[in-house]
């Protein structure tokens, strides 16, 4: 899934709190915003970090993986997934703060929930509720993610908002994670979550999963650029049919002309997602338009 070298160090202290959450806790890096001490309960911890970015302040009980370069969240995903010994990772920043109660119950209910991803509800530094489930709609140009506010288990989201979320560490593989040429964190996104929907995945809301930011967010940038291409060729440009999905030949001119690019760099790129949709044919169930007009019955479905 990913060929970034990394290292891992630490992970042992004989003095931390017994385990009681059977899962791996992956954090993510977002300057220097410190570390919860208290979230220290799961099986596993992972703290990844970059060699050049480093804040050498190891955590008690905490693995540290440490990248050889600078990569993207999705990528930091990926590899903190695919390092971890638990079946499901849920994966935060370290501006993060988690409310959860880990029950038993809490436990059995993600895991046996089936979705790839269980997203939380989501609380500004006021304490205030972020609208933060996803819904695709059709848009003047393309698709694009509306935030809004759920309090129900099993709503379903486009995306993991922030890329916060329990992660099914089987499903997610499957599914082919984030992919670490997308750059751009809301395309990136968008990828991931319409690729999951298409490929037969669900990604659901549980409202009993609680995070809490300790700071500001930022707003991310949607700019219709090089990675939107990549996401738009890999996912709205996709056409299924008798149960195989195809990019259609007839769309390469309106795409080079449409690209901004030069035609050869345009054919390189239809060429290539042409490739990809070919190897991955078999796995999409739908088309991103049928997945549009029909994302209401997808909440029907998943709250009935």
């Amino acid at each position: 899934m990913t060929g970034t070298a990394y290292t891992i160090i630490g992970g042992e202290d004989k003095n931390h709190a017994p385990h009681t959450i059977p899962w791996t806790l992956l954090v993510l890096g977002r300057g220097r915003n410190a570390y919860l001490a208290e979230q220290l309960g799961f099986s596993e911890v992972i703290v990844i970090e970059s060699s050049r970015s480093r804040q050498r302040e190891l955590i008690p009980g905490a693995k540290v993986l440490i990248t050889d370069t600078d990569v993207n969240p999705g990528e930091q995903i990926n590899i903190g997934i695919s390092a971890a010994s638990c079946p499901f990772v849920a994966v935060i920043w370290n501006n993060m703060q988690l409310r959860t109660l880990f029950s038993p119950q809490f436990i059995r209910e993600v895991e046996d929930s089936g979705a790839v991803c269980s997203v939380p509800m989501l609380y500004s530094s006021q304490g205030d509720l972020i609208p933060s489930v996803l819904t695709p709609a059709h848009g003047r140009r393309s698709v694009r993610a509306i935030p809004m506010t759920a309090i129900e288990t099993g709503t379903p989201a486009l995306y993991p908002f922030d890329y916060a979320g329990i992660y099914n560490k089987k499903l997610f593989q499957l599914s082919g994670g984030y992919d670490p040429e997308i750059h751009s964190t809301y395309w990136q996104k968008m990828d991931f979550g319409f690729r999951s929907w298409l490929w037969g995945e669900r990604i659901l809301l549980n409202s009993s999963f609680r995070i809490y930011y300790t700071t500001g967010l930022k707003q991310e940038d949607a700019t219709i650029d090089r990675d939107y291409r990549r996401f738009y060729l890999r996912n709205l440009a996709v056409r299924v049919k008798d149960n195989q999905a195809y990019l259609p030949k007839s769309g390469v001119f309106s795409y080079i002309f449409r690209s901004g690019e030069g035609p050869m760099v345009a054919m390189g790129e239809f060429r290539d997602a042409a490739f990809w949709i070919e190897q991955n044919r078999t796995r999409f169930i739908q088309c991103s338009r049928t997945l549009v007009e029909n994302w209401r019955g997808h909440m029907e479905e998943d709250n009935s």
